[in-house]
């Protein structure tokens, strides 16, 4: 009865493979900004950085390095469109928030368990045992969102712009890192600075 079982079993499980392979592909990304039709950037070039805020699940020192990684990619952005970075009388604030949430998923529902989700249920709905259990169709996958803010020499918002980014793979997205930041500086960048013209 079990050998009759197990080329089923296999190729049920091929095709859960390759569903989930497919799932670490598709990233979910949008992005948005605000800002003061008011405050002309092309008369405030000078900047110096806020404290910024990082708070995901990795180990500080990898926190430290991301942050690390962001605040060099902005500055080479920054530089590029002709702003420049000071230590004393800047015309304008940046400083950013970022992080991201875990969320498990597993064919619709949140977290599978091995207790009953409605009275008809019967139980266990995945899982051997008594207790909390993975369905086999579940993955892992983080929200990411990272918000940078302007202020001018009074601490007010003049410019704000929020990425977010949902990662399928997020191993895969600590390993690259270095590409993770680019696009997510370049994203949030893109419009920027504003055309304030009138």
């Amino acid at each position: 009865m079990r050998q009759a079982l197990r080329p089923a079993l296999t190729c049920h499980l091929c095709f859960l493979f390759l569903a989930m392979l497919g799932t670490t592909l598709a990233l979910a990304q949008n992005s948005s900004t605000t800002f003061d039709k008011n405050f002309d950037f092309a008369e405030h070039k000078r900047y110096a950085w806020g404290q910024n805020h990082l708070m995901t699940r990795q180990h500080p020192d990898t926190n430290e390095v991301m942050d690390l990684k962001i605040v060099k990619a902005v500055n080479q952005t920054l530089a590029a469109k002709g702003f420049v970075e000071v230590k004393e009388k800047p015309d304008f604030y940046i400083y950013y928030d970022g992080g991201g949430d875990a969320d498990i998923r597993a064919g619709g529902q949140a977290q599978a368990n091995s207790t009953p989700l409605t009275p008809s249920d019967r139980t266990p709905t995945y899982g051997l045992g008594n207790g909390p259990a993975l369905a086999p169709s579940t993955w892992l996958k983080v929200n990411g969102q990272i918000v940078f803010h302007i202020t001018d020499e009074s601490r007010k918002i003049v410019w704000e712009t929020t990425y977010k980014k949902t990662f399928r793979d997020p191993q895969k997205a600590l390993g690259e890192m270095d590409k993770v930041v680019s696009e997510l500086v370049s994203k949030s960048f893109k419009g920027f600075p504003p055309n304030t013209k009138k």
